[in-house]
């Protein structure tokens, strides 16, 4: 009860960043209890249908520095601070375990902002590099075995002179994605095949391959691993000024869901963060009406029609957008983004378009 005492005064002292007071959903729950598998967009989604907003429905804002970690088994109430709906946890009892050293340490982990299992490979296996990077890297060029494929423990050779001791991945070459404005390449896409150790370092290193995830062959990229990246996102919505597209699906879906991760245009090079909140909409489409006032879809325009629904001219009419969902940026690079699907309405598809929520 103390916590749940200091906690409100916090909130009280500390006014939210957000002046506007958060609309909550009808069926809001007054208290709730914490699971394992809840995350805090799953929580939130309970009480606002903007879950990206939750930062201000748990008082989160610039003065706090780090986050209310939440655990299974914590009580949540819903409460207002100057007519403000808040929420504040009323800790639940730690389920302890015993180390092997005989200390007894929590056996929960705070649940994370969204799925990580949604996510992880994307944080850790995949890596998207520009043309000139990629003339940079050292390339996996043989080894000790004669063989088309390498596995764990053998002795691989790079053609660079690499830091001895250090542990490199091992990644393969996939998609190059192209800017649909601009048709200038955004960068190429690689994964992660293994992992290695450097034994010797010379002009012609040797590494010892550690794991293997998939196929590793010569020509391959060797690459610094990527350290693995927090599991803990603030959500907020993107500038104004932005404007990005779907450009393809992660795992190659025609259509992408709820939780599904997809590759948008653009990264830091465009002002995108971390933890950027796009809505999503189909552009509306054009459709021509003839002479008759008969409408023509555009599956079966002719050559003619083509030409004059690009102008839009009087006998064109663009359709409205049409709302898809809503997505969170959850890794950056310097002309791409991974983003995660966290709201949908309809099937996100490649080319729909990006803008503040």
């Amino acid at each position: 009860m103390l916590r749940l005492i200091f906690t409100l005064s916090l909130f009280i002292l500390t006014p939210l960043a957000c002046a506007d007071v958060l609309k909550l959903k009808n069926n809001a729950p007054q208290t709730y209890v914490v699971v394992k598998g809840d995350t805090l967009w799953d929580i939130s989604e309970k009480y606002l249908n903007s879950p990206w907003r939750w930062p201000e429905l748990w008082g989160f804002n610039t003065q706090i520095a780090d986050p209310h970690w939440i655990y299974p088994g914590d009580q949540i109430t819903l409460v207002y601070v100057n007519g403000k709906p808040t929420l504040v946890i009323n800790k639940g009892k730690p389920k302890m375990t015993m180390t092997r050293h005989g200390r007894k340490s929590s056996k929960n982990k705070p649940i994370p902002t969204v799925p990580l299992a949604d996510i992880e490979q994307f944080l850790t296996h995949s890596l998207v590099v520009m043309n000139a990077q990629l003339d940079d890297a050292a390339t996996l060029v043989g080894s000790e075995r004669d063989t088309l494929f390498y596995k764990k423990h053998d002795i691989i050779f790079a053609n660079q002179a690499l830091v001895s001791g250090q542990k490199y991945g091992i990644y393969s070459r996939g998609r190059t994605f192209v800017s649909p404005a601009t048709k200038a390449i955004l960068g190429t896409e690689l994964e992660l095949v293994g992992r290695a150790t450097v034994t010797v370092s010379a002009s012609i290193s040797r590494l010892e391959i550690n794991n293997v995830n998939t196929e590793i062959r010569n020509g391959q990229f060797i690459l610094p691993l990527v350290e693995e990246l927090p599991p803990y996102f603030m959500p907020k919505a993107a500038a104004k000024d932005i404007k990005s597209s779907v450009i393809g699906s992660a795992l190659y879906y025609k259509d992408s869901g709820k939780n599904n991760v997809v590759i948008i245009d653009g990264g830091t090079a465009q002002n995108i963060e971390v933890g950027s909140v796009f809505s999503i909409f189909q552009p509306g489409k054009i459709q021509f009406v003839d002479g008759d006032g008969n409408v023509r879809d555009p599956v079966v325009y002719r050559a003619f029609d083509n030409v004059k629904a690009y102008f839009i001219d009087s006998d064109s009419q663009r359709l409205p957008n049409v709302y898809r969902g809503d997505l969170m940026v959850f890794r950056t690079f310097e002309n791409l983004s991974y983003a995660l699907i966290t709201n949908i309405k309809r099937p996100v598809r490649t080319g729909d378009d990006l803008i503040n929520p």
